[in-house]
């Protein structure tokens, strides 16, 4: 391990995040909302911070040894880089006053995260700029900050590649171009293009600019945190909820299909598999809830509308709603439950398992049982084209492991704080899922604030747990890491 290379990536990351405060801070001074000095000293902070991290170790990085990066450096600046910049992401709530230390670092976290799980009750009381700065934290999250990182890695000095495997949360990885730089700016161009688009679709639909830019970074970061504490449902307009709805669903997507499409290869990346189930899956969400809402007598236009609107937001784990979805019936909860853990496709900002994930270890499953009638039969477990290793599909069943271990161990120590099981578990499964709701009063503003300090922290390390896809934060955990 090398801490000079460590800290040299971990400068950069804190650095971008303080330089990304400059524009809530310019906003502020714009409008006047009074609240440039909670931006301006953080952001000075975050700078000083990330210079004097990143240049000493600069220096010297013509060495043989500042060159090279172990596994170990990997997930040791991807950790540290997550938690630095939620750190310093938190300093504008305490300095504005907004909140305290604990739950600005969770609200930080939840931004960063994309989980979109919050203490603020009413953000229509809120600062703009600090509502601004909440939806920036989203978008830079679901881009990655580490992704970020990647198009400065000649100034750290080593190639990035293992650093966007460890980041990107694509459990079948597949390279865009022979240069993992040139990758991670075809993805930073698709992201930015989805970004755009939704801020002319939203603006055109009635949202004033404010409300059209803050819902179009946390539309395409798939993080859910808006302006109104009624969210999308505050607007009352079909068209916004349609457009919307239609970003969730595009950023749920492999980002990679985008640039297959652009290069005049539209019909593999419309027939991609994983794809395909996903948007199966989004289908099979709002038929279901549009025939319970349907039945229990709401109009079928109106019934259409909800379903698909919420079949698109929890399977992409963004939490955006129109209605109480909660208050439908066990089955349609039962269903949009399962879309949240499935999540959407790997390669893109959602949360959950990821679509592949799932479609693998059931197709493991059906290939077992077709053992047991066939035990001499050699079989080979594929992914469209693609034969997977052996080694790939012991990470997906040690992820599965992992993946339920975490909800068990972390809804009973969230029982040890007094709450009911179920809401103990909803949380955690919020939160490691990324989508930040879950039944009952989980997800509630109110829900998150009333916990106490220690459910909290425990929270944002689910929170960084599913957004890093388990295994990285993990490692961190296990005494073999930090041994020499």
């Amino acid at each position: 391990m090398q801490p000079r290379v460590v800290a040299n990536a971990v400068g950069v990351v804190v650095g971008a995040g303080g330089a990304a405060m400059l524009l809530p801070m310019l906003f502020s001074l714009l409008t006047g909302d009074g609240q440039v000095l909670a931006f301006a000293v953080p952001a000075l902070a975050a700078l000083l911070a990330g210079g004097l991290l990143f240049f000493p170790a600069r220096s010297r990085r013509g060495s043989r040894g500042s060159t090279y990066v172990s596994g170990r450096d990997v997930y040791l600046i991807v950790v540290l880089g997550w938690l630095g910049v939620a750190a310093f992401g938190s300093a504008p709530f305490v300095i504005s006053g907004l909140m305290g230390p604990t739950d600005a670092f969770f609200e930080s976290m939840a931004g960063f995260t994309t989980t979109g799980a919050s203490t603020v009750g009413r953000p229509e009381g809120v600062a703009p700029s600090l509502l601004l700065w909440r939806s920036i934290s989203q978008w830079a999250g679901g881009i990655g900050i580490v992704l970020l990182f990647v198009a400065v890695a000649p100034l750290v000095g080593f190639g990035a590649t293992q650093l966007f495997s460890a980041e990107a949360a694509d459990p079948v990885p597949e390279r865009l171009t022979a240069r993992i730089r040139d990758t991670a700016k075809i993805l930073a161009v698709v992201y930015l293009g989805l970004t755009l688009g939704g801020v002319v679709a939203l603006s055109l639909a009635g949202m004033n600019l404010f409300d059209a830019v803050n819902h179009a970074l946390t539309t395409v970061s798939t993080g859910g945190f808006s302006t109104r504490a009624d969210s999308i449902a505050a607007f009352d307009s079909a068209t916004i909820e349609l457009f919307v709805a239609a970003g969730m669903i595009l950023s749920g997507a492999n980002f990679a299909l985008y640039f297959q499409a652009a290069r005049g290869r539209l019909g593999r990346a419309l027939g991609n598999a994983e794809l395909i189930v996903y948007l199966s899956l989004v289908l099979f969400g709002t038929l279901v809830t549009t025939a319970v809402l349907y039945a229990d007598g709401s109009p079928m236009g109106q019934s259409l509308l909800d379903g698909f609107f919420q079949s698109a937001s929890l399977s992409t784990g963004t939490g955006f709603v129109t209605a109480d979805w909660k208050s439908w019936g066990s089955l349609s909860q039962g269903v949009l439950l399962l879309l949240m853990a499935i999540g959407a496709c790997a390669g893109s900002t959602g949360g959950g398992m990821k679509v592949v994930r799932v479609m693998l270890l059931a197709r493991h499953a059906w290939q077992e049982v077709f053992r047991m009638l066939h035990p001499q039969a050699v079989t080979l477990l594929k992914f469209g084209d693609r034969v997977i290793p052996e080694r790939l599909r012991l990470a997906f069943l040690g992820f599965f492991f992992i993946y339920i271990a975490a909800l068990a161990v972390g809804t009973l120590i969230m029982a040890l704080h007094g709450l009911p099981l179920g809401e103990a578990f909803g949380s955690v499964f919020s939160c490691l899922n990324i989508t930040g709701v879950a039944l009952g009063p989980v997800g509630d503003a109110s829900f998150f604030a009333e916990l106490p300090a220690s459910a909290k922290f425990l929270l944002t390390f689910f929170m960084l747990l599913g957004r890093l896809e388990l295994f990285t934060v993990l490692v961190l955990l296990t005494p073999e890491f930090w041994r020499s």
